[in-house]
């Protein structure tokens, strides 16, 4: 029988409620694993995962408030012992490259069975990776690194995680102010990344950005 301190302690960040009570309350009948929190935003999210140090946090890439993988950045730096998994519908390569710049351990779809969330979570709290098949195909494995990167690389790698978080609000249509509140930052703020990423991709009209981030997958059509 295990132990408490043999249970992988995990924490749950999703904005969806009915999901995220469904796997509270699917892995509470799990004998491995102790669900130690869960949260509906990143920032509460954040402020549970510090206070709680768990093993294995699970995340959604679209999150109110902070941008999801600003708050896997400061996990990572902060945390060293806690693993992360993306719990995405998004198969979008920018995505997968961001949860590995964040050295996540696991990128699934929630389309998978909850057997397979479980089996990452085990993997994951071994400080092995785990990703769902489809994902898995995008990516090489480099061994001296011992690291993952996806195969193909798109203009979008050269912006940063907050950049893309800006650049898919202005993509659905936020004006810079309606951004700015919505990521708590100024609107000077929000201006100079737009000026940033519009520059790097070389695209200075917002409709063909919107269309630019639809192709890629950033945001829906």
């Amino acid at each position: 029988m295990l132990t408490s301190t043999d249970l992988i302690r995990v924490v749950l960040v999703d904005d969806h409620k009915i999901l995220l009570d469904s796997l509270v309350s699917r892995f509470q009948r799990n004998p491995d694993i102790e669900v130690v929190g869960s949260a509906t935003n990143a920032d509460d999210g954040l402020a549970l995962i510090l206070e709680t140090e768990p093993d294995v946090v699970i995340l959604d890439v679209e999150l109110p408030g902070s941008a999801s993988f600003d708050i896997a950045e400061e996990i990572s730096s902060r945390l060293k012992n806690t693993k992360m998994i993306f719990l995405t519908g998004y198969l979008t390569d920018i995505f997968i490259e961001l949860a590995l710049r964040a050295n996540a351990k696991g990128y699934l779809l929630k389309g998978e069975p909850i057997e397979s969330l479980i089996h990452a979570i085990k993997k994951a709290s071994r400080g092995e990776y785990c990703f769902s098949q489809s994902v898995q195909e995008r990516l090489v494995f480099d061994q001296d690194k011992n690291r993952y990167s996806i195969q193909s690389k798109s203009m979008l790698t050269s912006l940063t995680s907050r950049q893309i978080e800006v650049l898919r609000h202005l993509a659905n249509g936020m004006s810079v102010k309606e951004v700015a509140r919505s990521m708590f930052l100024s609107e000077k703020s929000i201006d100079s990344h737009k000026y940033r990423i519009m520059n790097k991709l070389g695209i200075h009209d917002r409709v063909e950005l919107a269309r630019y981030s639809i192709r890629e997958g950033l945001t829906l059509p």
